[in-house]
């Protein structure tokens, strides 16, 4: 563990951002606190739990590992609940998205962790390692990052900030450690059965990373460093490590039989168990992708999360830039989309206390959910809600974890017609209440705009108790279109089944 603590405890909670990296192999913290626009990172912690030891063949996490990690989290707790909530995010990797029963330990982990945890997919994953990276190095040429984690590695090139390629992949050094090298055992045999395993893998970025080409390469994190400090043992200034020099340490850990007696400079004992599994990925990697040299930078996923919440606290807000993008990209009806969040809105600011919507996630994802609602209109008319559902849910969306993709893709797919229940077992960080709530929302401001009309002052009022919702609109708009005024009839049947019951009131607007 490492500790750069300054004696900063001074400032503000609100001048500090925390990040902390659930991995497979290490959970890392990393503490910063903001100066201007920029971070200043003022404490590191590791610690080895090695989850991924812990996932079964058949992807069940074992009580022992969601121990070691829950006991982790709670040594963690102490040292960082002074933080303001708002400036810590903490994200889970590869074995967390893997375990059937990762729900078991995020549930566990409330009792004594005060921050959310949020399991992200491999492409948020890779997003965010190379924002670490780009951070750290300052290239106006392309690059290529490599990160070699426990449960998966993660490649992609970028360009400044930009990403152009990414890509997860399930070979990871603990992973593979279990899988080639399970008795400690080192050969010839197990390291090509490795390396020759992982080309495999990397086979299928292969072509596509290479016609997009780079002039540098960066490797990041746990595996990638303990190679290159051995490598470098010797150096004062350290180089950048080729293919030969991974080969040659190759040859240095086939001289030990077992792990338990690699006697390596620079090999700490923690990354003994491991080791020989990172090297053959690596080298997997670096043959695959005929990379001449490889650079460690020390920027990974945990900075990554910082620089990104120092952008959101500068209301630069990575998800809402990722909806903007596809309103652009399938040229999504923007002045409908805004007349329906109006509607939304004026529904939302009546009803967010009594229906305990305050959170502003909830909002967000309204306000997503109706900007993206037509997304499948061009793919089929009729069932437009199901294709944009689709393509939500396929789609890669940089700045949403999991939980927030999957209840946005259900809020657009049940904006109308049929609503398919929500699954209340998967959701840790979202109530599946609230999200049903969003939903009835949703489902009404589109109904009463499915004409297209220009305006919202047909809307008088919203008024909501914990079980109903009373909607008052203008008598004679609701005279002047009989289709609206029979399908908020059958509206109420489908809301019920949400457990509101809709009142639909008509007023004369002379009355008003």
């Amino acid at each position: 563990m490492k500790n750069t603590r300054d004696n900063s405890s001074i400032m503000p909670a609100e001048h500090y951002l925390a990040a902390l990296d659930i991995g497979s192999n290490s959970f890392h913290f990393v503490l910063a606190r903001k100066i201007g626009e920029h971070i200043q990172v003022i404490h590191r912690e590791k610690y080895q739990v090695q989850l991924a030891k812990g996932l079964s063949a058949k992807k069940i996490l074992s009580e022992q590992a969601i121990e070691r990690g829950l006991a982790t989290l709670e040594k963690l707790s102490a040292s960082i609940q002074h933080i303001d909530k708002k400036n810590v995010r903490v994200v889970a990797t590869y074995t967390l998205r893997q375990a059937k029963n990762s729900g078991q330990f995020i549930s566990a982990a409330k009792h004594n962790f005060p921050f959310n945890i949020e399991v992200i997919s491999g492409h948020e994953e890779a997003r965010l390692i190379y924002q670490g990276v780009a951070h750290h190095r300052q290239h106006n040429d392309q690059q290529l990052v490599i990160d070699i984690g426990g449960g998966s590695t993660e490649c992609i090139i970028g360009k400044q900030y930009k990403v152009k390629a990414l890509d997860s992949l399930n070979i990871g050094c603990v992973s593979y450690q279990q899988q080639f090298f399970p008795d400690g055992i080192i050969s010839e045999q197990a390291f090509d059965k490795a390396i020759h395993q992982a080309k495999h893998q990397v086979e299928s970025i292969a072509k596509r990373f290479k016609k997009l080409g780079w002039k540098h390469v960066a490797g990041t994190s746990g595996t990638i460093k303990a190679i290159v400090k051995i490598i470098n043992i010797q150096q004062q200034i350290p180089h950048a490590i080729t293919l030969k020099d991974l080969n040659t340490l190759k040859k240095q850990c086939l001289k030990f039989n077992h792990f338990e007696a690699l006697t390596i400079d620079g090999l700490k004992e923690n990354r003994r168990s491991v080791i020989c599994a990172g090297l053959a990925i690596l080298i997997a990697v670096m043959e695959t992708l005929n990379i001449d040299s490889i650079e460690y930078c020390q920027y990974a996923l945990r900075e990554g999360v910082l620089f990104e919440l120092l952008e959101n606290s500068h209301h630069n807000n990575v998800r809402q830039r990722t909806i903007e993008d596809f309103i652009r990209r399938f040229n999504i009806d923007k002045p409908h989309a805004a007349i329906v969040e109006q509607v939304a809105m004026k529904i939302y600011s009546a009803i967010k206390k009594p229906w305990q919507l305050q959170e502003d996630i909830y909002q967000e994802l309204l306000c997503s959910a109706i900007k993206l609602h037509e997304l499948g209109l061009d793919i089929n008319a009729s069932g437009y809600q199901k294709h944009g559902q689709y393509i939500i849910e396929q789609t890669d969306l940089p700045g949403f974890n999991q939980e927030q993709q999957t209840a946005l893709a259900w809020l657009v797919g049940n904006q109308r017609k049929k609503i398919t229940p929500l699954m209340k077992q998967q959701w840790h960080l979202l109530n599946a209440e609230s999200l049903e709530k969003l939903a009835v929302i949703i489902r009404l401001s589109v109904l009463l705009n499915q004409q297209r009309h220009l305006d919202d002052d047909y809307l008088i009022s919203a008024i909501a108790t914990p079980k109903t919702l009373t909607l008052t609109l203008k008598e004679q708009w609701l005279i002047e279109r009989p289709i609206i005024d029979t399908e908020l009839f059958y509206e109420k049947q489908s809301i019920n089944s949400l457990d509101i019951k809709l009142i639909i009131n008509a007023t004369d607007a002379k009355n008003l």
